[in-house]
């Protein structure tokens, strides 16, 4: 009887909570296996999204530069011609009379911001263009093709012509000399898929470095 008492005790030495207590570190354990794969997991997405985050702000970056340069080339050389970041939509005007303007305020500081762009850069000559939808003057005695043209590019020329006259003010006579009224009418249209619209009434102003050949008298 002795004997099976020792046997008894010595199978259960560490006490009768000892099943509970593996159970709970086995499941401490699991849980941080599971919480360090977690862990490793979101730092693997975390990483992957701060390079991608720095790569785009390396590309931006770059495409930055490089628009910068571009807008410097534009501003300084390239090309003949550079339209100007101000122009006079149809709305400015009134459509009886043409030359009426709905505010010459808002037009008169337009003009300002133009002039003052114009001396900014290096393209001596100012064109100001006049351009015309396909409207034609309903009270009008002929409306076939020819006179509507003829018309549109008297109506786009009249445009055109006042905001000159609002130009030149700001001009000196050697400046004045290089300012060029143009009109084309109902063509070179911008927005030609509806050739009825307002947005084709307009008024456009572009900066040049030459516009006419040497004048008669000029050595060849």
């Amino acid at each position: 009887m002795r004997s099976s008492l020792h046997l008894s005790d010595d199978t259960n030495q560490f006490g009768p909570g000892t099943d509970l207590m593996i159970s709970l570190v086995a499941v401490l354990l699991m849980l941080s296996v599971v919480t360090s794969r977690l862990y490793g997991r979101e730092k693997t997405r975390a990483d992957q999204a701060i390079g991608d985050y720095n790569d785009a702000q390396k590309k931006l970056a770059t495409d930055s530069a490089a628009l910068d340069s571009l807008r410097k080339r534009g501003l300084e050389s390239a090309g003949t011609f550079r339209v100007a970041t101000e122009s006079f939509p149809a709305g400015d005007f009134y459509a009886r009379p043409v030359t009426r303007l709905v505010s010459p305020q808002q037009t008169s500081e337009r003009v300002s911001r133009i002039v003052e762009e114009y001396h900014r850069q290096d393209f001596p000559h100012i064109f100001v263009i006049g351009h015309s939808n396909t409207i034609d003057d309903p009270s009008a005695a002929d409306h076939s093709r020819a006179a509507r043209l003829q018309r549109n590019w008297d109506y786009a020329s009249r445009r055109a012509a006042l905001i000159a006259s609002l130009i030149e003010v700001h001009l000196s006579d050697a400046e004045r000399d290089r300012l060029v009224v143009m009109t084309t009418g109902e063509f070179d249209m911008r927005n030609p898929a509806n050739p009825l619209s307002q947005e084709n009434a307009w008024v456009e102003v572009v900066f040049g470095k030459e516009w006419k050949p040497p004048s008669r008298g000029a050595a060849p």
